[in-house]
């Protein structure tokens, strides 16, 4: 008996059975429409984001000496994009904002989590741009959840903070907030010194009283000297003198402690002042830098309802169906001769 089945053998066997092998395809082919009817439609909504323009060093800076050096030659910022969009974050976010444990009937977080991910698909193409699809029975929905991808995405960026220039700008403001703060407490001290004492401070800082009084002081001292060797001490003048004498000397002594802490405030004004001018200069170029580092998404596409359904593919679904069922049908065939055939044989034999 030879072992091989030529085609002549085949087509003999496909026309033997015809009837079973077209009952099968018809069978299948039924069956396949009828199960692709009752699946409900899916719809998948994508939206594109550019790759973003930004020099990568200024992230391998913010990362631990350890894993710079294990990807120092593959990371990008679509590297960063991927794995925040791919992130359990980005899961619950969406999962709060369309309510999908409700939506999806699933009895746990974990388990809406899985759903959201078997219908997402992030790929990124060969010009390291990302496309993010979303999958849903709803195909507003579905168009939401992908554009929400996107939203999100911009709005965790910017929370995380991941550059160097947002730390300097934040660190930078909060000291501009608590030295103006100072300066304001000072400006007042400054005021209610003046009215306490009724000090002009601004003649103060150009010229010092005290120095006016000594000069004062020693002129009525040499007056004073001069008188006495003319009169005696009982002389209304020289008594005029003596008094005029000490208190001069209470007033120096008054306005020597005024001097002090008048300084004192001055000279703290002037450095609150100096450092506030310095970190308004700092902190324009710390928002220079950070409008410069910062990820910024750039959107392509964005989401749109779509027009037609994405699953399940009736026609192609009915087409490999048919084919399956068609080889089935044959081999089935061919199967039934074989074993029709060894009976025979065995007949004979006995």
């Amino acid at each position: 008996m030879e072992e091989e089945i030529s085609f002549y053998e085949i087509w003999l066997s496909i026309k033997k059975h015809r009837k079973l092998i077209v009952s099968i395809f018809s069978s299948s082919v039924i069956l396949t429409m009828i199960v692709s009817l009752l699946i409900p439609k899916k719809y998948k909504a994508t939206a594109t984001i550019l790759p973003p323009i930004i020099n990568d060093e200024n992230i391998l800076t913010n990362l631990p000496p350890t894993i710079i050096e294990i990807l120092k030659e593959e990371i990008t910022p679509t590297h960063i994009f991927v794995s925040i969009l791919k992130s359990r974050r980005m899961k619950d976010d969406i999962i709060d904002k369309f309510n999908l444990i409700s939506i999806y009937n699933c009895k746990t977080r974990e388990d809406t989590r899985k759903k959201i991910e078997n219908n997402t698909e992030i790929k990124v193409s060969k010009e390291k741009a990302i496309m993010v699809s979303y999958i849903d029975t709803d195909k507003k929905r579905a168009k939401d959840i992908a554009n929400f991808y996107i939203l999100n995405l911009d709005k965790i960026i910017r929370k995380l903070n991941i550059t160097n220039a947002s730390q300097k700008r934040k660190f930078i403001e909060e000291r501009l907030k608590e030295t103006k703060e100072n300066l304001k407490d000072i400006e007042e001290k400054l005021k209610n010194y003046q009215i306490g004492n009724k000090i002009i401070i601004g003649k103060l800082m150009g010229e010092s009283m005290v120095e006016k009084l000594q000069e004062r002081l020693i002129a009525k001292k040499n007056e004073l000297e001069a008188k006495q060797k003319f009169t005696t001490q009982n002389n209304p003048d020289v008594i005029k003198l003596k008094n005029e004498i000490e208190e001069i000397e209470r007033e120096i002594k008054k306005l020597l402690l005024f001097e002090i802490e008048l300084g004192r405030l001055i000279r703290e004004y002037k450095t609150e002042e100096t450092l506030y001018t310095l970190l308004v200069s700092e902190y324009e170029k710390a928002k220079i830098e950070e409008a410069r580092d910062t990820f910024n998404i750039q959107v392509c596409d964005w989401a749109v309802i779509p027009e037609k359904e994405y699953s399940p593919k009736i026609k192609l679904s009915i087409v490999s169906s048919g084919a399956v069922s068609l080889l089935f049908g044959i081999f089935l065939s061919l199967f039934l001769d074989y074993i029709e055939k060894t009976k025979q044989e065995l007949k004979k034999n006995e």
